[in-house]
């Protein structure tokens, strides 16, 4: 199974979520993470859980909204993880391509 975490700086990717939820439906294997909102400046726990929520037999595709960008970098350090993937570049056509596109393998359907 794959799951998808949208994360952003700000409230970006619950708002893109919310797009992507009018346009193609409720996605269950779709969450959002919004940094550095109500106070929270410290992401690196909090991505430490999302990842650690992942069932190693699934895979995870991270999308963010900028490369090198901190949300992007404390993501990067689980790249290493069998089935985590990051892609930079957070934005609403990319998000409906990888929808679309899922049955297919990961990094097929991320090139």
């Amino acid at each position: 199974m794959k799951r998808f975490v949208i994360a952003s700086h700000g409230n970006f990717a619950a708002g893109i979520l919310d797009s992507l939820e009018l346009v193609m439906g409720r996605q269950e294997n779709f969450m959002a993470m919004c940094a550095y909102r109500d106070g929270e400046n410290d992401i690196r726990e909090r991505v430490r859980k999302i990842i650690e929520t992942r069932d190693p037999a699934d895979e995870m595709i991270i999308v963010t909204d900028l490369f090198r960008g901190s949300v992007n970098n404390e993501f990067m350090i689980y790249t290493k993880d069998p089935g985590v993937y990051l892609v930079a570049g957070l934005n609403l056509a990319l998000l409906l391509e990888i929808l679309v596109n899922q049955e297919k393998d990961t990094p097929v359907m991320i090139r």
